[in-house]
């Protein structure tokens, strides 16, 4: 591996990695054991390489939700699925991928915004080692100009 593109990866990684453990109150929600990091943005904030490498389109007029699920501290595999509403009851469809970067599960999503839209997300996570399933419901203001 060249030392460009290990270096792009590197901050790939470790801008994918601060995103859900950022740890502000809203960003967290416990489940007992269960730890779901959830942090939506809009894409343009992504370095270009980093957005190439893990394959999200940057742009002003779309969003990314990233959800990190952790048991016992440890990173989890989990089925994530949701849906974003926004204030005009427009329903998102979120289509979740995964992503993984060693003990880290990332399961990202993206979505069209536009300006000052709020969207209402309800996240659905069923972790792979537990039966039950945890709803996550958070909302998220996104600027495009």
């Amino acid at each position: 591996m060249t030392s460009s593109r290990f270096i792009s990866r590197f901050i790939g990684l470790a801008l994918l990695a601060s995103l859900p453990l950022s740890s502000h109150a809203e960003n967290v929600t416990k489940f007992g054991d269960y730890v779901v990091h959830h942090t939506a943005l809009p894409t343009d904030v992504l370095l270009p390489k980093v957005a190439k490498a893990y394959g999200i389109k940057r742009s002003k007029n779309r969003g990314m939700l990233n959800i990190v699920v952790q048991h016992k501290g440890k990173g989890t595999t989990a089925k994530v699925t949701g849906t974003g509403t926004n204030l005009n009851s427009q329903l998102k469809h979120l289509e979740f991928r995964e992503i993984k970067d060693g003990d880290v599960i990332y399961y990202i999503s993206s979505f069209r915004v536009t300006n000052k839209e709020v969207i209402n997300f309800k996240i659905n996570v069923q972790p792979s080692d537990s039966g039950n399933t945890h709803t996550v419901k958070f909302k998220k203001e996104f600027y495009t100009h």
